[in-house]
């Protein structure tokens, strides 16, 4: 069975006031879109079409380099769901069997979810399937299930609804459709409500006259979350974490107190890692095994290998990578570096654009100055070499194996093997007047 999935991202997202679309705002710090997408890349053989606004169609380049298969339509005016669906219907979508139509602003859908509706959609031969939930407080904006002896008969929308229509089911949004009826169906949606809109959940009133095949799927309420301002925004970002823990927590990884420890949705974490209160996980992070992650780290585009301790108050970003056995200390910044095997920098350095050979130790204090006004520069330190405190390396720079720079020692010229190098300032004693 050929399936096709339209993904409605055309909503102008007025209540965001953000300067860019809805559905690019972020969850785990990751577009809600990309959430989205890459749970339906789970789904085989599925054409994907995305339905954006004009505003939304100068990023169909950053879209399409990610996720190549995908295909867009615009949707020139925000009429309703109903209409978005059918600037969709390319000659591709109409020759499949099944479409399934879900919202860009609901990042919480499981892949496991969809893949068990279109299960039980196929199973059950259905004409029509709504996903349903049972929204955690009676007080909402979902539109709500209609029913008459358990059979569903249609889909109230929020702002539509009588006052004696009280179902407690509610449409998540999602809606699986044998296409050829989706197509002959469409057309018979009317705008007669207070938005003036074609709504795409009047198909199940539609269907239900027609004596056609209609049922729905109860899914958790969490997954189906929608984001519409800011507050919703926070909301999906709490739930989206709240799993994440639970689920590093279910490996095994410790937290002592996880509420305050913010995942990125690529974050990557071995066995046995203890992560200490208020660590700050950005994209592209990986944790090996045996790491500890003390309190108020950030780190951000890292790796950090086996049996390292990180922090605390420690910022690591932009490409590092950390080897096994190192110590990166309280207020050290590491930023563009190599840190190799048993690298000791336990307090108040900034090290950029570096290499850190092995069995190195950096003293408090140490800087390398990689900016010269134009570019960045490196600095090479060798194995086994020890810099001391506040320290000035200045690169370009390459300090060979073995060797020890002094405290207080400004470096500006590459440093020999096994050489030592100190600046020594003379003393000045000065009398006590009397």
């Amino acid at each position: 069975m050929s399936l096709s999935i339209i993904v409605l991202a055309a909503g102008k997202g007025s209540r965001m006031l953000s300067s860019k679309p809805k559905v690019l705002n972020e969850v785990g710090n990751y577009p809600m879109l990309f959430h989205i997408l890459d749970s339906l890349n789970s789904i085989k053989d599925a054409k994907v079409r995305i339905v954006i606004s004009t505003s939304l169609s100068q990023y169909k380049k950053v879209i399409k380099s990610k996720y190549k298969k995908v295909t867009f339509s615009i949707q020139l005016k925000q009429n309703g769901t109903a209409d978005a669906v059918k600037s969709a219907l390319d000659e591709s979508i109409q020759n499949s069997n099944t479409t399934l139509v879900l919202c860009g602003d609901t990042p919480l859908i499981s892949k496991k979810t969809l893949k068990k509706s279109i299960k039980k959609f196929y199973k059950d031969n259905l004409d029509l399937c709504v996903i349903s939930m049972i929204p955690d407080s009676h007080v909402n904006s979902y539109g709500k299930l209609k029913f008459i002896n358990k059979r569903l008969i249609g889909i109230s929308e929020n702002n539509e609804i009588s006052s004696n229509e009280h179902s407690n089911i509610c449409n998540s949004g999602i809606m699986i459709v044998k296409t050829k009826k989706l197509i002959e169906n469409l057309k018979l949606i009317k705008n007669n409500n207070r938005k003036k809109e074609f709504f795409l959940t009047d198909l199940v009133e539609i269907f239900n006259e027609r004596k056609l095949s209609i049922d729905h799927i109860p899914c958790e309420f969490t997954e189906t979350l929608g984001v519409n301002c800011m507050k919703d925004l926070a909301r999906v970002n709490f739930e989206f974490q709240r799993m994440r823990r639970n689920y590093y927590l279910s490996k095994g990884v410790v937290m002592e107190a996880p509420e305050t420890v913010f995942f990125s949705h690529d974050t990557q974490i071995g066995k046995n890692v203890i992560i200490q209160p208020n660590v700050y996980f950005g994209p592209a992070v990986k944790i090996r095994n045996g790491v500890i992650l003390r309190s108020f780290s950030y780190l951000d585009n890292v790796t950090v290998s086996n049996d390292s301790v990180i922090g605390p108050y420690a910022r690591i970003r932009d490409g590092v990578e950390i080897k096994e056995n190192s110590k990166i200390g309280n207020f050290v910044e590491i930023k563009k570096s190599k840190i190799d095997k048993n690298v000791k920098i336990s307090h108040l350095s900034y090290i950029g654009d570096s290499i850190i050979n092995s069995d190195s130790n950096i003293g408090a204090g140490a800087i390398t100055c990689n900016y010269d006004g134009i570019r960045k520069n490196q600095t090479i330190i060798g194995k086994n070499c020890f810099v001391g405190s506040n320290t000035s390396l200045v690169a370009p720079l390459n300090i060979k194996k073995g060797s020890i720079i002094g405290a207080g020692t400004v470096v500006n010229k590459d440093v020999p093997i096994e050489t030592v190098v100190y600046r020594k300032s003379e003393l000045i004693k000065k009398n006590k007047k009397k």
